[in-house]
This record gives C-alpha cells, structure tokens and sequence, in this order.
C-alpha cells in the first residue's frame, strides 16, 4: 500500500468510527478492517494519525479521534455522487496524495514511523 492509500484508509475509518463521538484505536481498527478487510498495524494508524493531525483533518478529543471541519469537508466532497467504500476510499486516496503524499510506491508497514 502506499502512503496516501494508508492515510485515506485511516481517514475514512476514523470518519466513520467517529459519528457518535471520538473513536478510540480498538473502533479505529475495526472500522478499518471493514474498509479494507485487513486490520492496521499500531504503526500504520499512529503515523496516519500523526500526519493527519498536522494537516488539521482530525483532531485528538478525550482518548479519541474526530474528524475536524475540514476533514469533515474532505469526507463528504469525497462521499457525494459514490455508491461504494471503495469509491470513497479512492477519492480520498486523490486527495490526500494532492497534499504531497506518495501515491506511487508501495511501502512496508514496518517502516512507518
């Protein structure tokens, strides 16, 4: 997977698991695990978190997460006129690697910081 691919999978998850209140890793996880029929390790959600944050699209509240004004933006413009998860994904893959992530190599979840 790539970095925006990582990045957007996390965003969506925490998009979803946050609609009724900051979602915690362990919700995080399992939303994530819907997405893409695979859970994130504890380094792919921490540095998709990390940078996530420092692009003002989530927000820490309490012990979890919730998706900031902007980030709420990002995920409806990406929902609109999209009748699947994978679609959604994939536009929000377009527009977080718009941002400068990489969207061409694969990388190794091992190496995440």
């Amino acid at each position: 997977m790539t970095l925006a691919q990582t990045y957007s999978w996390i965003f969506y998850a925490i998009g979803l698991a946050s609609k009724d209140g900051a979602a915690k890793h362990s919700a995080i996880e399992e939303v994530a695990d819907g997405i893409n029929h695979a859970v994130p390790t504890q380094k792919e959600i921490r540095s998709s978190i990390t940078w996530l944050v420092s692009e003002s699209l989530v927000m820490k509240e309490g012990k979890g997460y919730i998706l900031s004004q902007t980030g709420k933006d990002l995920l409806k413009s990406s929902s609109a006129n999209v009748g699947t998860a994978m679609g959604v994904w994939e536009k929000l893959e377009k527009q977080i690697a718009s941002k400068g992530v990489d969207n061409t190599n694969a990388i190794n979840p091992a190496t995440l910081t």
